[in-house]
């Protein structure tokens, strides 16, 4: 079954169908030698689906779950309960590291937030199913400005209603994207983006 179908019959059947749920943060700690780091950052490490580190491919693939720190010379990843913060050179190397089956800052099943300095967008929802559009006009994602950690204004609507309004900030300008659903989790609710330090916040929903 494709991701974007899956998604879609778990928003229509509120959760209730088996592999709906979001993978569960685990809060073991796992503790990466300096040759295990090396050879992670090696193989090109991405954040998976519930916040897993994924790296290699073929027989030289492995997973690490949350919780973990991996250190690259370009690159951060931290889990941490249900914090994971990625650091990178920019914002898109950043988000670059999130691999498609992660679900990240998908606020419809395949639909995405698409988020960049000074300026958040959303893909358009023009195939949603008639039988899903009433649950999808719940959904709300919102664009919160920041100064520091506090909010700098009021959240900004960039989806509401069923409609998208692209938001347009100051260049280097912080922010907090917020995805409010109606009857089914969203697998990241809260991403703060920090396009001057290419810092990626996001929380997980357990």
């Amino acid at each position: 079954m494709g991701v974007g179908l899956l998604a879609a019959l778990c928003s229509l059947l509120g959760g209730s169908l088996g592999g709906c749920a979001p993978v569960a943060v685990q809060n073991t700690f796992t503790d990466l030698s300096t040759e295990d780091q090396a050879r992670i950052c090696a193989a090109g490490p991405r954040v998976g689906e519930g916040g897993a580190l994924e790296y290699g491919v073929g027989a030289g693939a492995g997973s690490v779950p949350p919780d973990y720190t991996l250190n690259c010379p370009d690159l951060r990843v931290q889990a941490e309960g249900r914090t994971l913060t990625v650091w990178a050179p920019t914002l898109a190397a950043a988000l670059a590291v999130f691999r498609n089956d992660a679900y990240f800052l998908s606020y419809y099943a395949e639909l995405r937030v698409r988020p960049s300095d000074g300026r958040v967008d959303a893909d358009p929802p023009t195939d949603v199913p008639e039988a899903l559009q009433a649950e999808f006009a719940q959904i709300s994602v919102t664009v919160t400005p920041l100064a520091g950690s506090a909010p700098a204004g009021p959240p900004l609507a960039l989806v509401s209603r069923g409609q998208v309004t692209p938001v347009t900030l100051e260049p280097g300008t912080a922010y907090r994207i917020e995805t409010r659903t109606g009857g089914s989790a969203n697998p990241w609710p809260s991403v703060t983006v920090d396009p001057a330090s290419g810092t990626v916040q996001a929380t997980l929903q357990r």
